[in-house]
């Protein structure tokens, strides 16, 4: 049976697929696929036994086979490790790395570069990120990886291989583990129990990152009412937030610095107290501090006046200061006509207490944008409440609620009704209990769900396209037997992700080349049975830190800086980043017109074009310097024919005068040559060999 047959269940959908690759599948809820423990299968049989470099592979060539199609032929070795690169870092490959790796072209040598890599930084950097995209990340501003606590603890729990099931449970109950020392304790600015949450929706945002990341389940419809598509009902739901309430919390920063947390709560209470005398004994005197302000304002605008930069917008400088000195002349009558003096001490005080909030809010506002629930008293832990909440069941709208509260436990299509209630032995909010549940062998979801997502990552699709939805009214997998089989290897290999990672990246399956000469109907079933390898458009982030690292000068101790915050935010809005107030598990992959001229235009691309100019300008002649360009941008060597081509354009390429007018590198080129370099460069960076990885 090659295709996919759909059959409905009463609960939702079932998927059949060839003999060889067909889970059992119950009817009812509890048949589902998803709600089944994990069994390892037997690795079928296939008829090419020379393809597959690994049990994974013989999966999917067995269904290849079955509907009649040959794997496609293995891709050349520098668009192999271009993809590898771009796969495990996020970065293309170093010149450096492909002469280093090209000549040998044994797959033992290809196993080395690709443990090279996962030995890198950039290894957890660019896995970190795809895990960021499932928790509503909020980086720190124009801040580096080393000043974003939580940022930098997934990079480094991806390089140093922290087993998946640890890391899960840092991110739940990371205040409840026993530390790696007998009386140490963790303490983790966890994304579940502790998040810059809004205080009034905290719990619900909280259980809907728990359902969609953690459980691979919706849970928010629940909220309101028995979900119509999944067995999960209102019970459920608050008994898991009955693990939540029963945390106690409260806002203030994540500080790992103690001086730091103490002068922040010292101004705090300041500000506090400034706040009460404003709003007390001095609240007739903000009119005057109003005024102060709009003075400032117009001292700052008839400035701009005086400057020259600023000609193009004086017409409109001009217009709004007429409207503020208006409003100053209301203002001041206002004052007048109530007897304040301006020189009042009261005045003064009111307007002194208001700058020093100001000054507070300024120094402080990186904290306000990475708002965590902390405890008061260590601001690296959270505390269970004492005694614990039963969940609280609501009804929206309802005050006081109507329903009874209903015991902590865990959903009963997962756990069954038989369930003791959480928390009421230890005396804890059952958040340990939930993380050792979940990250238990036997928990049917856990494994699947991330073995899923990396295959995703890596392939371009998932085995099933629902990343975080594997209820009924998600989507069944392709290759459910495949499927079972890596999660299973996945918790017998103490659930490394780097082994996972890694097995699937040297498999003949992620090798294939991109490029099968197929008509339509045979292309898709190949992009459906992982017969091709799709083509994939690099993502902001790799754009950003490629483009950083293309500037960069070898021979500079200027190294690994972090690009500006403009430039972050102009690429993650042009190219499909993630937004930090939803939980990402697939981003989109336009391809537009304003990518291009981006690349073209943008003051950003231009500048690093520029760097790279200079960069190569280090070298001894033009044909090495191009030979050089394209193997830093694209991985392989120019050709004659593009060789011939930008040396006629170099040499006719005149530029504009303004262009002249640049800055001047120590023992760099000539303004009139660095100009032609950067044109030139811009040139390559928007072409399509640049942006996408086959």
């Amino acid at each position: 049976m090659g295709g996919l047959l759909l059959a409905s269940s009463l609960m939702g959908s079932a998927v059949i697929l060839g003999a060889k690759d067909t889970a059992p599948i119950q009817e009812g809820a509890s048949g589902h696929w998803a709600f089944q423990a994990v069994a390892k299968p037997e690795v079928p049989q296939v008829k090419d036994g020379d393809w597959p470099r690994g049990e994974l592979d013989r999966f999917i060539l067995a269904r290849m086979e079955q509907n009649g199609l040959s794997p496609a032929p293995k891709a050349n070795r520098r668009v192999l490790m271009r993809r590898i690169s771009f796969a495990l870092t996020g970065l293309p490959p170093t010149p450096e790395d492909l002469a280093k790796h090209l000549p040998d072209d044994t797959d033992s040598h290809l196993e080395k570069y690709v443990d090279a890599l996962m030995g890198s930084e950039a290894f957890g950097e660019h896995w970190a990120r795809h895990w960021l995209d499932h928790v509503r990340y909020r980086p720190f501003p124009g801040k580096g990886l080393k000043n974003d606590p939580y940022r930098l603890w997934v990079s480094q729990s991806f390089n140093e291989d922290l087993p998946y099931d640890r890391f899960l449970k840092m991110q739940i109950a990371g205040d409840l583990l026993p530390g790696p020392n007998p009386g140490e304790e963790i303490h983790l600015d966890g994304m579940v129990a502790v998040r810059p949450f809004s205080l009034k929706n905290r719990h619900h945002q909280q259980l809907d990152l728990l359902g969609r990341t953690f459980l691979g389940l919706s849970l928010a419809c629940a909220r309101c009412h028995d979900h119509k598509h999944e067995p999960l009902n209102r019970d459920d739901y608050y008994a898991l937030q009955g693990m939540f309430e029963s945390s106690r919390v409260i806002k203030l920063p994540y500080l790992k610095d103690r001086k730091r947390f103490d002068e922040y709560v010292a101004g705090l209470a300041r500000k506090e107290a400034n706040e009460k005398r404003m709003k007390g004994e001095l609240k007739d005197f903000g009119r005057v501090s109003q005024l102060t302000d709009l003075r400032r304002r117009i001292a700052t605008d008839r400035k701009k006046l005086e400057n020259p930069k600023e000609e193009k917008n004086h017409e409109k400088i001009r217009k709004n200061l007429e409207k503020m000195e208006k409003d100053e002349m209301k203002r001041l009558a206002e004052i007048e006509k109530r007897g304040i003096a301006l020189d009042d001490p009261k005045a003064l005080e009111y307007v002194r207490l208001k700058d020093d909030n100001t000054a507070f809010d300024d120094k402080w506002k990186e904290v306000f944008l990475f708002d965590a629930f902390v405890d008061q008293d260590d601001p690296s832990k959270i505390v269970d409440s004492k005694p614990p909440k039963l969940g609280v069941k609501v009804k929206p709208g309802d005050d006081p609620p109507r329903d009874p509260p209903v015991p902590r436990r865990f959903p009963v299509i997962l756990k069954g009704a038989d369930q003791k209630p959480l928390g009421e032995r230890t005396k804890q909010s059952g958040r340990l209990e939930l993380a050792e549940w979940l990250t238990s062998p036997e928990h049917p979801i856990t494994a699947r769900l991330m073995v899923n997502r990396v295959w995703h990552y890596l392939l371009g699709e998932g085995l099933t396209p629902s990343l975080s939805n594997f209820g009924h009214s998600g989507r069944p997998p392709t290759h459910p037997m495949l499927l079972d089989f890596l999660s299973d290897e996945f918790v017998r290999n103490r659930w490394s992700m780097k082994s996972l990672i890694r097995s699937i990246v040297l498999s003949s399956t992620f090798q294939q080349t991109s490029q099968v000469r197929s008509g339509p109907d045979e292309r898709d079933l190949r992009l459906e049975l992982f017969g091709v390898m799709r083509i994939k458009r690099m993502e902001a982030e790799s754009i950003w830190r490629t483009l950083n690292e293309l500037e960069h000068d070898p021979q500079s101790s200027d190294r690994r800086r972090d690009p500006p915050h403009d430039l972050v935010q102009e690429l993650t809005d042009l190219f499909d980043g993630a937004d930090s107030s939803l939980i990402v598990p697939r981003r989109s992959a336009s391809v537009s017109s304003l990518q291009a001229l981006f690349f073209l235009n943008s003051e950003h691309v231009k500048t690093s074009a520029e760097k790279m100019a200079v960069r190569l300008h280090r070298l001894t002649d033009d044909e090495t310097r191009l030979q050089q360009a394209h193997l830093l941008l694209y991985g392989r060597e120019a050709s004659g024919r593009e060789i011939e081509s930008a040396l006629r354009f170099l040499a006719k390429w005149t530029p504009s005068p303004n262009q002249n007018n640049r800055k001047t590198y120590k023992n760099g080129p000539t303004q009139e040559i660095l100009a032609k370099w950067q044109a030139y460069l811009q040139t390559l960076l928007a072409a399509n060999e640049f942006l996408f990885i086959d």
